[in-house]
């Protein structure tokens, strides 16, 4: 099975954003791309609408995908970019609750002023002091 690197995940949301990125309407198109523990990739776009706090994030469309193909699916790495010339993003709060849940170890590629473009920060440094339930 293939390694896949934060770079394989970075083209594949390029290659997802050129082919279906829109110029016109009213949506920010975002895309996600999530590598499973398993070894599998699991590429999505958001779901935007006029009302912008009912989208659903592309982070959390790669999410279900993944969790509704693997029984067992976890977050090893995630990247997210947007825009006609597709840029890294960080994941916004929402977003980080949901990667932190479907992978407490994982790692998130976030934009840097370095010479890659980008670092790879830990899911619990991004969300530190996550809320937990206790029964």
């Amino acid at each position: 099975m293939k390694k896949y690197t934060p770079e394989d995940l970075i083209q594949k949301c390029c290659e997802m954003l050129k082919k279906r990125y829109q110029k016109e309407g009213h949506h920010s198109v975002v895309c996600a791309t999530v590598l499973a523990k398993s070894g599998k990739i699991y590429t999505a776009l958001n779901v935007g609408t006029y009302q912008p706090s009912v989208a659903i994030c592309a982070e959390t469309v790669a999410i279900g995908m993944g969790h509704t193909a693997e029984k067992n699916f976890e977050i090893d790495t995630i990247a997210v970019m947007r825009g006609e010339s597709p840029y890294l993003i960080s994941p916004c709060g929402r977003c980080r609750e949901y990667i932190f849940d479907y992978g407490p170890k994982s790692k998130v590629v976030i934009p840097a002023d370095t010479k890659k473009g980008w670092k790879l920060m830990k899911i619990e440094e991004l969300l530190p002091e996550k809320y937990v339930k206790k029964d």
